[in-house]
């Protein structure tokens, strides 16, 4: 007698996802299934009188009901009680940093143990050298920062870049790795809010880590613009690979902020403005006047973003402009890196701008198209 077993499927496993940034706070549902993210739905709360806290650290209270009311709005699809977290770009740092090991036996071949062994002395090491850097800028212990991870970005035995030191030979090698911590004291807040609201934190990402799902199997040369509330962050991608990151305090609030001072609007009917604004819905005459009022904003935010990629060691930079954030669907953002000038810069032709929808992204599943703007995609970049 022949008896077939049958296993039974594993039931995809519901998980709840959120983005805390600097102007609002964005909230998915959505499972897991082997390699996908099927997305169930969403929900976005902006904080109240955001313009107020110009230091970017929200008070506890304000922080946990801008939360809540995230949530509120995706808990009737499911209710989840483990996130994937995102947090601004000031609490959550992301550095990019060298490391060089040099081996006492470099004929021998490099087994799994001491693979495992050179790692752990390689990630100690560039924990010690952040905390120390961070505790002088900050006044904070360097007991007092938490690393939620070190990945390794490139390796290179003796000269030579190689995928793997396991097996190989050699004496020097040098690592490049993608570290992401932040502050013990703003972890503790975050954890106090999950508690208070029955969630647990299962991962906290930082967008850079998943970059690669905007540019899959690509060696591709390019420089990323999240164009956020408060914050835009700059990824320079070089051969597929991020190579630097850099960031600086300006964003689409900065267009509400002019609405909001120039016709004495609410600050929430002047965000509403600026976004009929970004998707020219406006009458000729009104979009005329909104770039009239916005007049020196978008200079600003180039000179600001000038500055940063003058910082950046390449002497020739990436010359496509990939956009995303919600500050990426203004039109003034796109107009002045098209047509500003770039003196002190060298790229490798003159740049071409492009936004990114979640639509050009293969890693989920979104068959009700939930996801349908840039804004989207540093929520899906934490998944």
């Amino acid at each position: 007698m022949i008896f077939k077993l049958f296993s039974k499927k594993k039931k995809p496993e519901i998980f709840l996802a959120l983005d805390i940034g600097t102007e609002a706070v964005k909230s998915l549902i959505f499972e897991k299934e082997d390699d996908k993210n099927i997305i169930l739905g969403k929900g976005l709360e902006y904080f109240e009188e955001a313009e107020s806290f110009k230091d970017l650290d929200f008070p506890e209270e304000i922080l946990k009901k801008t939360i809540a009311g995230a949530i509120e709005q995706v808990a009737k699809i499911a209710k989840p009680k483990n996130i994937f977290l995102g947090l601004p770009a000031n609490v959550l740092i992301v550095k990019i940093i060298s490391q060089n090991f040099e081996r006492k036996n470099p004929k021998g071949p490099i087994s799994q143990s001491e693979k495992e062994k050179i790692e752990e002395e390689v990630f100690l090491s560039i924990k010690n050298k952040i905390a120390q850097e961070f505790s002088r800028k900050t006044g904070f212990l360097p007991q007092d920062f938490h690393f939620s991870n070190l990945k390794i970005l490139e390796t290179k035995i003796d000269g030579y870049e190689v995928s793997s030191i396991l097996n190989l030979t050699g004496r020097n090698i040098e690592f490049r790795v993608l570290v992401v911590f932040l502050a013990r004291y703003q972890l503790e807040k975050i954890k106090r809010i999950c508690q208070n609201l029955n969630l647990k934190i299962f991962k906290i990402v930082h967008p850079a880590e998943n970059l690669g799902y905007l540019f899959p199997n690509e060696k591709i040369n390019a420089i990323y613009f999240d164009v956020g509330g408060k914050i835009t962050n700059i990824f320079l991608v070089e051969k597929g690979k991020l190579t630097g990151t850099s960031q600086f305090n300006k964003g689409g609030i900065n267009f509400t902020e002019k609405i909001y001072q120039h016709l004495g609007l609410s600050f929430s009917q002047a965000r509403v403005l600026k976004e009929n604004y970004s998707q020219s819905i406006l009458s000729e005459k009104v979009q005329k006047r909104m770039k009239e009022i916005f007049s020196d904003t978008p200079k600003k935010w180039f000179e600001n973003l000038k500055e940063n990629l003058g910082k950046f060691p390449q002497k020739l930079l990436p010359a496509n402009f990939f956009l995303f954030g919600g500050g990426s669907l203004l039109p003034d953002i796109s107009e002045i890196l098209e047509n500003g000038g770039w003196s002190n810069l060298t790229f490798f032709s003159k740049p071409k701008i492009e936004i990114i929808y979640p639509k050009n992204l293969k890693n989920f599943e979104d068959k009700n198209q939930i996801l349908n703007s840039p804004q989207d995609i540093p929520l899906i970049l934490i998944l």
